[in-house]
């Protein structure tokens, strides 16, 4: 009978064996894509990686460079403060050795030589005052400035671990999307699932976002 015919033509030795050479070329393209899949996936999270590594350290480079900027004007401005407060101290010691030299008052007299002395002791001391709050302003602007460093370094450091987190999630999806396609088409060429079977290829696209668990805490 043609029908048996049929059959017996289906199951010969070499029908059989050519639609397992095909089956098994199938197997090993799909293979080869799902391989090629991830090792581009793979890239292009060590890619995004190099990337929010390089903004993170221009970004470290340019506080630095602003904190050196402050610091180099604070040390010029002290600097200028105790070139000044030493020309005082040297204007008030020569008085005071040609008062000692001389045994007077003052070269102007008593009420003027006291005048000056007192006037140049106060402003030498508020110059002494207004330096030493100045250098406490200085500390706590170079701790402040230390803190929001640390700051930001851990909040980009946060964003950067949730970002590649966040790629890793979506990279094994995809890949256990790709082995569940290659599981379906192996055992569909291996005749373990019948052929009339209707069976529902997974939908292409990316995989749900997969909630960050420093978010949820």
């Amino acid at each position: 009978m043609p029908q048996d015919k049929f059959w017996d033509v289906l199951f010969s030795p070499s029908v059989l064996i050519t639609f397992i050479v095909c089956a098994a070329i199938a197997g090993v393209i799909v293979w080869l894509r799902g391989k090629w899949i991830g090792r581009r996936q793979q890239q292009q999270l060590a890619e995004q990686r190099r990337q929010q590594e390089a903004t993170l350290e221009r970004l470290l480079e340019a506080t630095t460079a602003d904190k050196r900027q402050v610091v180099a004007e604070y040390e010029q401005e002290i600097k200028a403060r105790d070139g000044r407060i030493s020309s005082l101290e040297h204007q008030v010691a020569r008085l005071r050795d040609r008062l000692t030299a001389g045994g007077v008052i003052g070269v102007f007299g008593g009420g003027k030589q006291r005048d000056v002395i007192s006037a140049l002791l106060l402003e030498n001391e508020q110059l002494h005052e207004l330096l030493a709050a100045k250098q406490s302003e200085m500390r706590d602007l170079m701790s402040d400035m230390t803190a929001r460093l640390i700051d930001r370094m851990d909040e980009q450091a946060k964003e950067s671990a949730r970002a590649v987190r966040y790629k890793q999630a979506l990279l094994s999806a995809f890949l256990e999307r790709e082995e569940t396609r290659q599981l379906l088409n192996n055992m569909l060429a291996s005749g373990d699932v019948p052929q009339e079977a209707e069976v529902r290829e997974l939908p292409e696209g990316n995989p749900p976002p997969v909630a960050d668990s420093t978010t949820r805490t």
